[in-house]
């Protein structure tokens, strides 16, 4: 064994830098912990899920600009994470004794070579010159990569579990092939961060699907429907969360899933359309004009372009019900046609554009 080995596998006080930003980029503050400062650790890790549920709140929120919301999450899904992968590196070499470092640098360093692999399989070989594994590895995650391109959902979930496999198996090969192991650390460490890699995938699948299941979802608008208030692929925050807590309203724009009747016309895509009237409400259309309960209805979001030119009703709405109409009247196919949106049908409401950016903000009528 030479000196600097001996270093390594003596000095268990010394932490490894690389291993520390390793450790950081499954999550912010982990590898503080793991260089010894617990404190700075922990405080991180919360201001990570912190900035991370307010950004996200900002988002859904009906009362903010949904650009602030995206600020703070860039801030915390990229401009932390950065800055923490710095700090974890510097917070584990503080740690160290003169001699550790002075070793760990005289040779290629292992878990350097496993952070290369983690962005790209074949990097963290080229960097410990296995040049042709590096070229075998790079060439097939890029060729895998132009397969999940596909415009076939199981070619491209196939693709991407491809990938991450590759990813996986470069970083555990990179570290067995790197010229100097700590073997006392590589499988205690390589099981942690396994299992830890696991249990983070896991947590963010279930997250996501439990955040589009009852939370909140983007949409786009692919219709002319709702001119002037929404146009031609402007992207939509959609706010599930709220009717769970309360009825829809008057003049909610509400994403609804098909009724038996759109269903029955071949219709099986969501719809978006603004609530005109309510369970029990009387509704008619006369004159060009909607009346709610025989007064007529204060509707600032169309334009005389738009008023209705035919007449409808008088109906009254069933219960757990909901007469929807398009704003661009004269071009949407809705509760005139196809009647009474079930309330069970109702996915949510759009409370937010975010794109396009110069007219991102709140879709609630104030």
């Amino acid at each position: 064994m030479s000196l600097s080995e001996q270093h390594f596998t003596d000095e268990a006080s010394n932490k490894e830098p690389w291993l520390a930003v390793n450790l950081s980029q499954i999550l912010p503050g982990i590898g503080q912990i793991y260089a010894g400062k617990p404190l700075k650790g922990y405080f991180i890790l919360f201001s990570y899920f912190l900035l991370s549920a307010v950004g996200g709140w900002l988002i859904i929120s009906s009362t903010y600009n949904p650009l602030t919301g995206i600020a703070v999450l860039i801030i915390a899904l990229l401009v932390l994470p950065l800055w923490n992968w710095f700090d974890a590196y510097f917070s584990a070499i503080s740690a160290n004794t003169p001699a550790f470092e002075s070793a760990r640098r005289e040779t290629k360093d292992a878990w350097l070579a496993v952070f290369l692999s983690g962005f790209v399989p074949g990097l963290g070989h080229a960097y410990i010159r296995k040049w042709l594994t590096g070229i075998l590895l790079f060439v097939v995650f890029i060729a895998v990569g132009v397969v999940a391109r596909s415009s076939n959902l199981a070619i491209v979930l196939v693709a991407k579990l491809l990938q991450a496999l590759l990813t996986l198996t470069a970083i555990y090969h990179v570290y067995t092939s790197a010229p100097l192991r700590r073997e006392r650390t590589q499988r205690v460490i390589m099981l942690f961060i396994a299992g830890f890699i696991s249990i983070s995938v896991v947590l963010s699948a279930l997250l996501a699907i439990v955040i589009r299941q009852f939370v909140a979802e983007a949409r786009y608008i692919p219709s002319e429907a709702m001119l002037p208030t929404l146009q031609i692929n402007d992207r939509l925050i959609i706010d599930k969360l709220t009717y769970r807590f309360r009825s829809p309203e008057r003049g909610d724009i509400i994403v609804f899933s098909s009724t038996e009747a759109l269903q029955q016309e071949s219709f099986h895509d969501a719809w978006i359309k603004r609530i005109i009237g309510l369970p029990g409400d009387k509704v008619q259309i006369k004159g060009r004009q909607v009346y709610i309960n025989d007064q007529p209805l204060q509707e600032n979001y169309i334009g005389k372009e738009e008023a209705l030119q035919d007449e409808w009703g008088p109906q009254v709405v069933p219960p757990n019900s909901y007469f929807v109409l398009g704003d661009n009247r004269n071009d949407s196919y809705d509760s005139r046609y196809w009647g009474f949106v079930p309330r069970e049908n109702i996915i949510g409401q759009a409370t937010q554009r975010f794109y396009p950016f110069d007219r991102a903000g709140s879709l609630i009528e104030n």
